[in-house]
C-alpha cells in the first residue's frame, strides 16, 4: 500500500512540474508576440536614378527625393 502511494504522489509531481513549465513557456511566449516588431522605414525614390531609400537618408529638394546630393543639383535637360 505504501509503495503504490509513493508512486502516486511521483506521479502527481511530475504533472505539477509539467503543468507549470508549460505555463511558464507560454506566459514567455505572448509576452514576446506582444511586442510589436519595428515598423519598416518610409521608402522615397530618387527622382533622378529611381532608386529606393529609407527617407531618412534621402535627400529632399523642392517636392522631389533625391539618393545623393549629386542628383539633387543636376539640372534637367
Amino acid at each position: 500500500m505504501g509503495l503504490i502511494k509513493l508512486i502516486i504522489l511521483g506521479v502527481l509531481a511530475w504533472l505539477a512540474i509539467t503543468l507549470w513549465r508549460r505555463a511558464q513557456l507560454t506566459r514567455q511566449r505572448n509576452t514576446t508576440s506582444a511586442t510589436k516588431p519595428d515598423q519598416a522605414p518610409v521608402m522615397v525614390r530618387c527622382a533622378h536614378c529611381q532608386v529606393h531609400l529609407p527617407q531618412d537618408r534621402a535627400l529632399r529638394a523642392h517636392d522631389s527625393w533625391y539618393c545623393c546630393a549629386e542628383h539633387r543639383d543636376v539640372r534637367p535637360d
